[in-house]
């Protein structure tokens, strides 16, 4: 019993790179920044046109518009958190099929929950950005160290870490830096093959260990998703 759990204990650590789950929940996390983009742009320009235009009384149906919209993009967010991180979200809105103009509106316009809803898509612009500044920073890096081995070499590369000013890893066109200093540590340019060998196992142990982190926060954020919606649904 001893020795499968412990022959299982490195499988689990390595094996999050084979693990399809973990490419759902990155997804889902580079979803978050899109997403946050387009909600935040609808929901923001919603409320302060139709606050603006509130003494014209355009501003009522423009209103009730993000408080309808915000009921339909809860489908839309129900489905994307059960497609990709395997939880059991769910939303129904209010069927405009089913009411009168002027009940819809009303029904739209008195239900809590929407305005719950409203909130949730605003912040998930600040969600979208932190996951985004996470993602790359988390994955960019490591990829780049792990394959120092075979570009090192090559005109236009050049690896920069730990210097007083930050870290830069520039490929060719592409460049990355960190405005981190590094307190008393000395920059470490990496131009020599045993160099480039070890920031390549650098980069390999980095990512594993951030590809852990990114899977338990799209576990954390389907499961704030989850209880957030139901909550919200119970509470209307």
């Amino acid at each position: 019993m001893t020795t499968v759990s412990t022959r299982s204990v490195p499988r689990r650590i390595v094996g999050v790179v084979a693990t399809e789950r973990t490419y759902r929940n990155l997804a889902y996390l580079f979803l978050r920044f899109p997403l946050g983009i387009a909600y935040f742009s609808l929901f923001l320009t919603g409320i302060v046109l139709g606050i603006v235009l509130l003494p014209l009384l355009v501003g009522i149906p423009i209103l009730i518009g993000v408080l309808g919209a915000a009921d339909y993009a809860g489908v839309i967010e129900a489905q994307i958190a059960t497609a990709l991180l395997e939880v059991e979200a769910t939303w129904e809105p209010t069927d405009v099929g089913e009411l009168s103009v002027v009940k819809y509106a009303k029904t739209v316009a008195t239900t809590p929950r929407n305005y719950a809803l409203v909130v949730y898509f605003l912040a998930q612009f600040l969600v979208g950005m932190v996951a985004f500044i996470a993602l790359t920073t988390g994955l960019v890096l490591p990829l780049a160290l792990l394959v120092a081995p075979l570009v090192y070499w090559l005109p236009g590369v050049r690896y920069q870490l730990l210097g007083g000013d930050g870290s830069m890893v520039t490929l060719g066109p592409m460049s990355m830096e960190t405005s981190v200093g590094s307190g008393g540590f000395d920059m470490v340019v990496i131009d020599t093959l045993p160099e480039a060998l070890i920031a390549s196992v650098v980069g390999a142990l980095v990512l594993l260990v951030a590809l852990h982190l990114f899977n338990a926060l799209a576990r954390l954020l389907g499961r704030l998703t989850v209880v957030l919606f139901d909550s919200v649904d119970q509470g209307q």
